[in-house]
């Protein structure tokens, strides 16, 4: 297929390559010259531009684009996009896009690869990003039943799973999984950089190893994705780390209490369920 890119950062990037190495032939549209320079360098697609007609030519199009910009994207874009194209995005949040998107495009398909690093720019994409990841689609009832299945065999091919579920249920269910950890670990490296004690803090710095580095991760990660997703999942957001917060007061109960037989309890319960999550 001939397959639009817009943004060639790690998502993009990543797509394009991988998507080079299936034979199909990539449109790659960057937002300035230097970024083109460096998407050429690199071979993220096989053609770059950033003029936006690079387009007219694509039978699917990829919006890889911060949220904010898929929320309210440019009349040039919107314009640039043939009306018998298939057109899907990669946002971490649905709902608030598709509502944009309903009334732009006929054949827009919401979409969402559960994949990525805490890089960010042209520089950051990699053609394995999406090996063995869940790629969460969510048509709506209006959707086209072609363009659903077209863009559905085009991620199963990048050996991804894809998971159908509402708009609504994505962005709850993405809130608790994917949203709620870049604030707490925020807060986390916050908590742990703000120690008075100079002395313990130089220590705690050079201490921190493999356990804080994955705990940490995604707090040290895209900036704009954060506060994008608090602004666009805000109800969804709030609603998890309220419910965290009632875990964290319970745990911290029964360590006041030295109630070490339910503490082990919880913790043996958590290292349990993580299975669930986690293969």
């Amino acid at each position: 297929m001939k397959i639009g890119i817009v943004g060639l950062g790690l998502i993009g990037g990543s797509l394009g390559l991988k998507l080079q190495s299936l034979n199909h032939t990539i449109y790659g549209v960057v937002n300035n010259e230097s970024n083109e320079k460096k998407a050429k360098e690199k071979k993220l697609a096989n053609f770059v531009s950033c003029d936006l007609s690079l387009l007219k030519k694509c039978e699917l199009i990829i919006l890889a684009l911060p949220i904010k910009d898929l929320i309210n994207p440019s009349k040039q874009l919107v314009a640039s996009i043939p009306k018998k194209t298939i057109v899907t995005d990669v946002g971490s949040i649905k709902e608030p896009i598709i509502n944009t998107w309903k009334n732009k495009h006929p054949l827009f398909i919401g979409s969402h690869p559960m994949a990525g690093t805490e890089q960010k720019g042209v520089d950051s994409g990699f053609i394995g990003l999406f090996k063995n990841s869940k790629w969460i689609i969510t048509p709506t009832q209006n959707s086209d039943l072609n363009a659903v299945n077209t863009l559905s065999k085009l991620i199963k091919s990048m050996d991804c799973e894809i998971c159908q579920v509402s708009p609504k249920e994505h962005d709850e269910a993405v809130s608790l999984i994917s949203h709620l950890p870049i604030f707490l670990a925020s807060a986390l490296i916050e908590t742990s950089h703000k120690e008075n004690n100079q002395s313990l803090l130089n220590i705690t710095q050079k201490l921190a190893a493999t356990g804080f580095a994955d705990t940490s991760r995604v707090g040290g990660g895209n900036v704009q994705l954060g506060l994008d997703l608090a602004i666009h999942n805000q109800i969804n957001v709030l609603n998890a780390i309220k419910k965290f917060k009632i875990n964290l007061n319970k745990l911290e109960t029964l360590i006041k209490e030295k109630n070490w037989e339910l503490l082990s309890n919880k913790l043996t319960e958590a290292k349990e369920t993580r299975k669930k999550f986690i293969d």
